[in-house]
């Protein structure tokens, strides 16, 4: 625990633990099928598909990939995918047999591979997927200390010590629901998914989320970078209105604009609304954003995507409809 998962699982690393565990594991079986002494050097070998399953769990298991992307390049090889945690829990057997330390690293991909289907948004298909590879999603919609740690490439000290903080609610003997999980995750740098944080809109975001979604919309545009303020601004296309993000945040997603008026943005959900007017640096944040003189300047969370789109939608309208109040922040006005 704690060592980043693309330190952990290193393509060579990875490979090297499949080439030494068929090694191993090779013997037995061909006593066991009556196959030849000398190993097969093809394409098809044991040790070529495994390594190649491996590759392809990692894509899962380290976030590289979302779900229905994975899927997709992972539907040829189902049956390899399932080979491999066969053979992933083989090798657990001759090691325990044998007295030998294993290979740890094989059964921590599958076991992150397993976390990352049960964090997916989506639980009915998540389970499909992992009763067609022939793995095992334990404890659906809570995860304990361990798979918290594992998710955020954090010690397990880290996490106990937000649980006695009471950051996260542990219920004993189940653990944390995964959405109160989820947003305490997204806030720590080394989190594996936050790509599934963006695609619940419920969920909590960073300004790194924010920035990433905001490069996506044909609505807005990116106009630069404030390197003095840690801020980039964009603007909105139809109405010209400018505003920032923290776009390399991590612990929250913030923005500053320039309104006269705040309620539209409560009533969109932004939350620790702040008057930054009379702040000492208020000119130079109003210089950067070049306002019109007298216009107050705002600053404070966006929680959630569904409260970032509700906000892109009423600075391009210029007003805030009851069906965006529903829609983005379950807010009726």
């Amino acid at each position: 625990m704690g060592q980043p998962a693309d330190v952990l699982f290193d393509d060579d690393a990875l490979s090297a633990d499949v080439a030494s565990a068929g090694e191993e594991v090779a013997e037995p079986l061909r006593r066991l099928s009556g196959g030849r002494d000398e190993p097969l050097k093809s394409e098809d070998c044991l040790q070529h598909q495994m390594i190649r399953a491996a590759l392809q769990w990692k894509a899962l298991a380290c976030g590289k990939q979302d779900l229905q992307q994975w899927r997709a390049e992972a539907s040829d090889i189902t049956h390899i995918l399932k080979d491999f945690v066969d053979f992933v829990a083989l090798t657990r057997a001759v090691a325990m047999q044998h007295s030998k330390a294993g290979w740890p690293r094989l059964e921590h991909l599958l076991g992150l591979a397993a976390l990352r289907l049960k964090l997916d948004p989506s639980p009915a298909l998540a389970k499909m997927v992992a009763e067609r590879v022939g793995l095992m999603i334990q404890h659906p919609g809570v995860v304990d200390h361990l798979e918290i740690a594992a998710a955020c490439s954090i010690r397990l000290a880290t996490v106990r010590n937000a649980l006695s903080r009471r950051e996260m609610r542990f219920r004993r003997g189940e653990g944390v629901e995964i959405g109160e999980a989820m947003d305490w995750m997204i806030k720590r740098k080394g989190f594996l998914y936050p790509a599934i944080n963006a695609a619940s809109r419920e969920r909590r975001i960073n300004g790194r989320l924010a920035a990433a979604h905001l490069a996506q919309l044909s609505e807005v545009e990116h106009r630069r970078q404030i390197s003095r303020l840690r801020l980039s601004e964009w603007q909105v296309r139809a109405t010209g209105q400018r505003f920032a993000i923290n776009s390399q945040g991590i612990q929250h997603c913030l923005m500053m604009v320039s309104l006269d008026d705040a309620e539209p943005l409560k009533l969109l959900g932004a939350q620790a609304l702040e008057n930054r007017s009379d702040d000492p640096a208020a000119r130079l944040y109003q210089e950067s954003f070049l306002t019109a003189p007298g216009q107050q300047l705002w600053q404070f969370q966006v929680p959630t995507m569904a409260v970032l789109e509700g906000l892109i939608d009423y600075f391009a309208k210029g007003s805030v409809r009851e069906e965006s109040l529903s829609k983005y922040s379950g807010t009726r006005a």
